[in-house]
């Protein structure tokens, strides 16, 4: 998954950070420090930026990167991952970091806070810092609350404001298809709209029956169990995604399919199907049916562990 590859013969560190889906999202209220309490099931998936990394003497941070809707070198959490790990650690090391961009930016992927944790990962083995399981978590942390969930990836349960992260049993692999909307959304705007209504009554399933569903391997009966709080906001901020959401739920079960679900804040939507191959024919439907981006993609294990 994140594991990195190193190119010995000049010196750069080569990894790739995934995607997530959630496949349970409640948020249960507003913190005092502003964010919100949740807790969700994340599932890295095989959707992948690609990073290397190429230590500099000259003790800057220097990032290059190729793909739509990046934020500037300031606010990319490449940068602010660097920067944060020479401030604490007095590191007079430099980087030059390649980022070559793959997850769609702002449609509920965590693609930031992906590249934000390989980061800290690669940082850690160039610079030779021999940070601590524990002092990663921390720094995880402070960057952002997806980026504790994707120093080991697999599938967890992340608590607060997502940073207590639990992994979890999962039996086998299951297979999706990501469909992107034209349209990103703000997770700010999408927790704004649900401010006022934070409860996640009524839902008519529970976190247990997802755990149950995935330490099963039954796509079957994770379809069922799906639970995101953030979908009524989301679809009420961006029609285009209502829109496509409509008729995925025609199109996917011809292709298929179970479902049609939303990734944290979105825009983006994925369904759940019982093997590669169908997933493959669906991505295939969906592009020709609607001219949006749908990829075939499948959950991965935690690092270091087997499917």
């Amino acid at each position: 998954m994140m594991e990195a590859r190193s190119s010995r013969h000049d010196g750069t560190l080569r990894v790739r950070a995934p995607a997530k889906v959630n496949l349970w999202l409640e948020v249960l209220g507003r913190r005092p420090d502003g964010y919100h309490e949740i807790r969700t099931v994340m599932q890295a998936v095989s959707l992948f930026d690609d990073l290397s990394f190429r230590q500099r003497g000259d003790g800057r941070v220097v990032l290059h990167a190729r793909g739509d809707g990046l934020p500037a070198d300031e606010e990319n959490l490449v940068v602010r991952a660097a920067r944060l790990l020479k401030q604490r650690l007095g590191c007079p090391a430099g980087v030059e970091a390649r980022l070559h961009k793959r997850i769609p930016v702002a449609r509920g992927l965590g693609g930031g806070s992906s590249n934000c944790a390989a980061t800290l990962r690669a940082l850690s083995r160039l610079w030779r810092l021999e940070l601590r399981q524990g002092d990663l978590q921390r720094l995880a942390a402070e960057l952002g609350s997806d980026v504790p969930f994707f120093l080991n990836g697999g599938t967890a349960l992340c608590e607060g404001r997502g940073e207590r992260v639990t992994q979890l049993a999962v039996r086998g692999t299951f297979h999706y298809v990501l469909v992107i909307p034209p349209q990103p959304l703000s997770t700010r705007s999408v927790y704004q709209r649900l401010d006022g209504c934070l409860t996640s009554e009524g839902q008519g399933s529970s976190m247990e029956e997802v755990q149950r569903a995935l330490a099963r391997g039954d796509p079957r009966q994770l379809v069922v169990a799906v639970h995101n709080a953030l979908l009524i906001p989301a679809l009420q901020l961006s029609p285009d995604t209502r829109r496509i959401a409509g008729i995925l739920e025609s199109v996917l079960p011809l292709a298929g399919g179970r479902g049609c679900f939303l990734s944290g804040s979105g825009s983006a939507l994925f369904g759940v199907f019982d093997t590669a191959e169908q997933a493959r024919r669906a991505a295939r439907k969906v592009k020709r049916q609607l001219g949006v981006v749908a990829l075939a993609v499948e959950s991965l294990p935690a690092m270091g562990s087997e499917h």
